[in-house]
């Protein structure tokens, strides 16, 4: 994991900092006059970072590279990347410790400007990648780092960004032994559109937020622990208003080549490929692509990449956002869903076969289990279903099966009065006995809820496990009936925190986090992290 790290930072230098530079200083060859000059550095960018971290200096009459031409840190020799007379960017070398850089010419050596090597991050035990965020145009973005084990996580951050490539956090995140953190990315990484790679010492849970106009909305997601050449999005729409976003996160050291195939209610519409820069994130407009329409998405890559999608409607009033499927598969469960209380939910399905599919839904209620007849699907593409056609006023988890591997995930609105509002998510293909969410809060008007899933023919025995900033807080115990759905508000159990969540069962479940704010004006959902045991 080291030496993936070290190769990231050595391919991004070049992009990121070049690119950067190049937008603030003349980058054109030495003249006589200046290169008679002893060189000055005025700053480096960044000040400090591990060994292999990109460094640029800024400064004037470096001249043109040639014989007698270095540079050092604290007298340690790196290896210019690329030298101009006013910036030449390198990378902290082996062997480098905290000291002055400087630069020598044969014309005389540079000022020395301090720069400071930190410590190089221990090799990771698991990787988190986001491919959605953006701390541009009034987005505010959080990371939410759960830690469930018994002693403390050391957590090491790389931003992948749009404009730069990649960015590595300085320093690391401590996570305390059952705690949780925020990091607030728009306080290390201003005005960008931004993937993270979160690499950690220990198995955390790793969720990212975003919220804008004042945080009138907000939507939210689970990270995901591998990248992937393949992806799936049931959910998609370029007609009443909507917007829709692929978000393409690189994190390789080569570029990878996309091909991206929309599955629509008439059928499949190729995209022509598109590259995606090594360290770097993508955006794709869908609705430049597909004129008025209901979409499902399939990405093909020649590399592992991340891929996230994102929906806004009503000049973003509302937006939503999720995670891929990196395989379609023959059954899903979804664990929220109401039509009380002036919610309307959908669910979405994407056949991206080559074969008709013969797909049976059941419904999970309060009051128990409803199936819904079975139906077909024509290949290669997506279907909606409103949940209130099926279990009107009702709360209701969800279980799709199908002879086809299909993609299913599930879309929520409503109108507190004050505009529509939404959250979805992607299904879960699997059950597990154990569940982790990142996110939480019964803090600054927030509600949380957790919605649980049961679709065993017995009854499952549910522990919930609060990870708080404070350390764990064990909540209430539940019995969830056979083939039924329970909601647990959070803020009866643990009002005033923030928190991680951590679900525990004796039988193979299904669960989701829901959170509202604004007086439920705005709310966001989100799978957790599924672990069989």
């Amino acid at each position: 994991m080291k030496m993936l790290l070290h190769k990231v930072l050595r391919v991004s230098a070049a992009v990121f900092l070049i690119l950067l530079m190049a937008s603030l200083f003349a980058c054109g060859s030495s003249n006589t006059a200046q290169a008679q000059q002893a060189p000055h550095i005025d700053r480096t960018i960044p000040s400090q970072g591990i060994v292999g971290t990109p460094v640029t200096i800024i400064g004037q009459n470096f001249g043109i590279l040639m014989p007698g031409c270095s540079v050092t840190f604290n007298g340690t020799a790196a290896s210019p990347i690329t030298w101009q007379n006013t910036f030449i960017v390198t990378q902290v070398p082996e062997g480098a410790t905290t000291g002055p850089v400087v630069v020598h010419t044969p014309v005389g050596d540079s000022n020395g400007v301090d720069f400071t090597v930190t410590a190089t991050p221990p090799i990771a035990n698991q990787q988190w990648y986001l491919a959605e965020g953006c701390t541009a145009y009034g987005f505010e973005t959080y990371i939410l780092l759960g830690n469930p084990n018994d002693s403390d996580a050391t957590v090491n951050v790389i931003y992948n960004t749009e404009q730069y490539g990649s960015i590595p956090r300085p320093g690391s995140i401590t996570v305390p032994a059952g705690s949780r953190v925020t990091l607030k990315v728009n306080d290390d990484i201003p005005n960008v559109n931004v993937s993270t790679t979160v690499n950690s010492d220990l198995d955390i849970v790793c969720e990212r937020a975003m919220y804008w106009n004042n945080r009138i909305e907000g939507h939210e997601s689970i990270g995901v622990t591998a990248a992937s050449k393949e992806w799936y999005f049931a959910e998609g729409c370029t007609n009443w208003g909507y917007e829709t976003w692929l978000l393409l996160q690189n994190p390789q050291v080569q570029d990878a080549t996309v091909n991206i195939t929309y599955m629509t209610p008439e059928g499949k519409i190729d995209k022509a490929p598109l590259t995606v820069p090594a360290g770097r994130r993508t955006t794709v407009q869908v609705w430049g692509d597909i004129a008025a329409s209901d979409v499902s998405a399939k990405i093909s890559s020649d590399q592992d990449i991340i891929c996230e999608r994102s929906m806004y409607w009503n000049d973003r009033r509302g937006g939503h956002d999720s995670i891929g499927a990196t395989k379609a598969n023959k059954t899903w469960y979804l664990a929220e869903g109401s039509t009380t209380q002036g919610f309307s939910s959908w669910l979405l399905l994407q056949n991206p076969s080559d074969e008709i599919a013969k797909v049976e839904v059941n419904w999970m209620t309060r009051l128990g289990p409803k199936k819904m007849p079975a139906f077909r699907m024509s290949p290669g593409t997506r279907c909606s279903i409103p949940f209130q056609s099926q279990v009107p006023s009702d709360e209701t988890s969800v279980y799709v099966s199908s002879d086809k591997e299909i993609v299913a995930e599930r879309s929520m609105y409503w109108n507190n009065g004050t505009g529509i509002a939404g959250h979805g998510t992607i299904g879960s293909p699997d059950l597990a006995k154990e569940i982790y969410f990142g996110e939480g809060s019964t803090a600054w008007g927030f509600e949380t809820f957790l919605c649980i899933e049961n679709p065993n023919k017995e009854p499952a025995k549910v522990e919930v496990l609060y990870l708080t900033g404070k350390g764990p807080v064990k909540g209430e115990t539940r019995n969830i009936e056979p083939q039924s759905r329970v909601t647990v508000n959070v803020g009866i159990e643990l009002p005033g925190f923030d928190t991680s969540i951590k679900l525990t069962s004796d039988k193979p479940i299904m669960a989701e986090r829901a959170m509202y704010w604004n007086n439920r004006g705005a709310g966001h959902v989100s799978i957790g992290m599924m672990k069989s045991g």
